[in-house]
């Protein structure tokens, strides 16, 4: 008994193995580019729990994503805005506590390279 449900739950696993695998080919996503929309540091993280690391900062970093599909493209997310990347010292909050923004590389000119 004891090994007809270890036989069992191997099949069955398998069967969920090969129906996902499966899934996966059929998704119709051939490519993804991974985008640099943004970079920022916060000054204060403890906005997001208050009185736990007060006054200490973070890095961020604000990632878009191309994604080619059998059906058209798909851009998901823009970042912060082009404009920033013509901003010498990027956008400073006028709280320090908030996040500054700098943008090394335009949306735009991303999307070129990429053609």
């Amino acid at each position: 008994m004891r090994r007809s449900g270890v036989c069992f739950v191997a099949l069955a696993a398998l069967s969920i193995s090969a129906t996902m695998a499966s899934a996966q080919t059929k998704s119709g996503v051939d490519k993804l580019y991974i985008l640099n929309c943004g970079e920022g540091v916060a000054g204060d993280i403890s906005r997001w729990s208050p009185g736990v690391d007060v006054g200490k900062s973070m890095d961020f970093v604000d990632n878009c994503y191309l994604i080619h599909h059998a059906q058209g493209w798909l851009l998901w997310d823009t970042g912060v805005t082009d404009a920033t990347a013509a901003m010498p010292q990027g956008q400073a909050p006028a709280d320090p506590r908030m996040t500054h923004w700098r943008r090394p590389k335009t949306l735009a000119s991303q999307l070129d390279a990429v053609g």
